[in-house]
């Protein structure tokens, strides 16, 4: 029986774009107003908005840094998480407290302390937070059930999997919430029972591929406070009631860091985040899965996520002598006058990442230097830029590379 060569598939944000998903600047000022909706919220309190002071700190802290490093509402997310913690008194707290103007805030977050208690400052953090990620996860099912099976763009992404698993066993690793990879290939196995339970061990014993597993969560994924504890469970349905946080249940992570029950997984401390299951099962058949690898397959995912990158870097980092690397394809979505990788791999935060995660370098000539080579010319012609002959990048974006499926397959072969 022929045994078709797996490949491994990585969905980040930009994947879902052109099915009509937000994209991550959308949700950018999405959470920026929704944060201002919190203060105007909170019972007529003075409480601070602790998001929008932290991007504006953020903004002028990274200011025109080297890598070209910017804000975004992740970013800002785990920041909260850092800052909930560091108002919190002993023990739960840092020390590093005390080393910072003897303890005192910085003036832009004086607004959120509260001397008749000295938990008030943290609680408040922790439940902005809380209700970012509500409003998050409410948003982004409103998105998916506007969603258009019949349009063009679905009908392409749908045929464009079709195909890759005419070629391979396909497994699906899904960062994004929505369910336009669900709804083009239902039959995948995602790891929950018809109960809409999740089975721990039918994922972390399943030897066969043809699954999609969504690490950071899912409009789906639902938080069941009738168990013996809160679970998330999966919900098919999504015109049904949903829980997305634990009433006033947060976890603690290291360093006594209160880590909020949520159905998405956003923001810094995602490995903290991901103790939880279903994500703990899911990140460790990952790094199984990246080494079973043949192939593997990148769309739309800006190496922003240092445990997914550190899955794959540890495949890339020492070479195994019985098996060849994987061959790599990255679907990315460049202007036409973007610098070549060559010349970005030392400065730019995507490039450096890419090259630092997949162990690779992009030769730079003189004529990069001199000229100033785009990636216009793999834009126009359907290209690759390569790299050691075993990673491709693909600048067109997703959309323009359905009907060059062939193409990609070949490249992944």
């Amino acid at each position: 029986m022929y045994n078709k060569p797996k490949l491994l598939v990585i969905l980040g944000a930009g994947s879902s774009i052109p099915c009509g998903m937000p994209s991550v600047e959308s949700v950018d000022g999405l959470m920026k107003n929704w944060g201002r909706e919190w203060v105007r919220d909170s019972s007529g309190t003075a409480a601070g908005d602790a998001f929008n002071v932290l991007w504006t700190i953020a903004k002028e802290y990274y200011g025109s840094n080297h890598y070209r490093i910017r804000p975004n509402y992740e970013r800002i997310l785990g920041e909260m998480t850092a800052m909930a913690s560091w108002l919190s008194p002993s023990p739960f707290g840092t020390p590093l407290t005390s080393a910072v103007k003897d303890g005192t805030p910085v003036d832009a977050l004086e607004c959120l302390l509260d001397p008749s208690d000295q938990y008030a400052a943290s609680v408040q953090v922790l439940e902005q937070h809380t209700f970012l990620l509500q409003r998050l996860a409410g948003h982004m099912r409103e998105c998916s059930k506007a969603f258009d099976t019949r349009s063009t763009e679905f009908m392409e992404y749908r045929e464009f999997f079709r195909k890759l698993r005419c070629r391979f066993d396909v497994g699906i690793y899904n960062l994004n919430y929505d369910v336009v990879a669900c709804a083009a290939w239902p039959a995948a196995f995602n790891g929950f029972d018809c109960r809409g339970l999740f089975n721990s061990l039918s994922v972390s014993q399943r030897q066969e591929w043809g699954f999609i597993y969504h690490l950071h969560g899912s409009v789906h994924h639902c938080i069941d406070h009738q168990l013996a504890k809160p679970w998330v469970v999966w919900k098919e349905s999504l015109e049904e009631p949903f829980t997305d946080c634990g009433i006033r249940q947060n976890d603690m992570a290291q360093d006594f860091k209160s880590i909020p029950l949520t159905t998405l997984i956003s923001g810094g401390f995602k490995l903290d985040q991901l103790l939880t299951d279903p994500y703990q099962t899911f990140y460790s058949t990952l790094v199984r899965h990246v080494h079973e690898a043949d192939a593997i397959l990148v769309v739309g995912y800006g190496f922003g996520d240092l445990h997914v990158n550190r899955a794959l870097q540890n495949r890339f980092e020492r070479p195994d002598h019985d098996r060849p690397y994987p061959q790599v394809v990255i679907l990315e979505k460049s202007s036409p006058g973007k610098p070549q990788t060559a010349s970005l791999q030392s400065h730019d935060f995507w490039a450096y990442q890419l090259t630092h995660t997949l162990k690779v370098r992009f030769i730079i000539t003189k004529e990069h230097l001199e000229q100033k080579l785009a990636v216009e010319p793999f834009i126009t012609s359907g290209g690759f830029e390569v790299a050691s002959n075993r990673v491709a990048i693909w600048h067109g974006g997703f959309e323009k590379a359905f009907p060059a499926v062939d193409r990609i397959i070949r490249r992944l072969s």
